[in-house]
């Protein structure tokens, strides 16, 4: 019987000090906290690909644009233990949560970086674009409705605040934090109680800044961060 050889030591020496991108960590962390391993879907291929010849992921079974077709979400690649070992010494991925609005443009759908125009959502947008002006953070909107929405994923016009009857389910929450690979992301939420007890579903260890704030206490936090000029002294994230 033919067993499989363990890794070569210039393997194993690559797996451990190749420099990562910040998609391919956070894929890292993701999959090393995902029940079965799995790595996002939504890592693009040739990132995959360098991880998988570090040893860091390996190939699941078939591929799995052969049965479903090249738009699939299934899962194409498992964390090693050698990923493992390494995503416990990268740094987690920064997230930034804004919450949606029920001030929304005049139309029937759009991406949601032109569908959201109220005040509070456009405050909380500038701010957490200047808290992340250093390319180390990615924003989210967290919709009541549809959930995780990068700016360019597009969606209908609805009217649903978060906590009312057809919030987006905690399940389906998890499921979209894996495919954006911030399943294991250290996250701050720029909203509200609401919002923040909806993202605390999947996150019980986030950030919330703004709690116990009022709303003119919160503009001001958010005004504190893209107007840095007239900084009030509210503690920043």
């Amino acid at each position: 019987m033919n067993l499989p050889s363990p890794p070569s030591r210039s393997r194993s020496a690559a797996a451990n000090q190749a420099p990562l991108g910040a998609s391919q960590r956070a894929g890292l962390h993701a999959a090393a906290v995902h029940r079965e391993g799995h790595v996002p879907p939504s890592l693009p291929d040739s990132e995959a690909r360098q991880l998988a010849e570090l040893g860091l992921i390996e190939v699941l079974g078939a591929v799995p644009e052969a049965r479903f077709g090249p738009l699939t979400r299934a899962a194409r690649y498992a964390i090693t233990g050698a990923g493992r070992s390494r995503a416990r010494r990268e740094p987690l991925p920064r997230v930034l949560l804004v919450p949606c609005s029920m001030g929304k443009a005049d139309v029937p759908a759009g991406p949601a970086a032109e569908m959201y125009v109220g005040s509070y959502h456009v405050a909380a947008r500038k701010a957490a674009a200047a808290a992340a002006a250093d390319g180390a953070a990615q924003v989210l909107t967290l919709s009541a409705k549809f959930g995780l929405l990068r700016d360019e994923d597009r969606i209908l016009h609805y009217d649903l605040r978060a906590g009312q009857r057809g919030t987006v389910s905690p399940q389906v929450l998890a499921r979209q934090a894996h495919f954006l690979g911030v399943s294991a992301g250290r996250v701050t939420v720029f909203a509200g109680r609401s919002y923040a007890a909806l993202a605390a579903t999947i996150w019980p260890a986030l950030e919330h800044p703004l709690k116990g704030l009022s709303i003119g206490q919160q503009l001001a936090f958010f005004a504190d961060l893209y107007r840095p000029s007239r900084r009030t002294g509210l503690p920043r994230p």
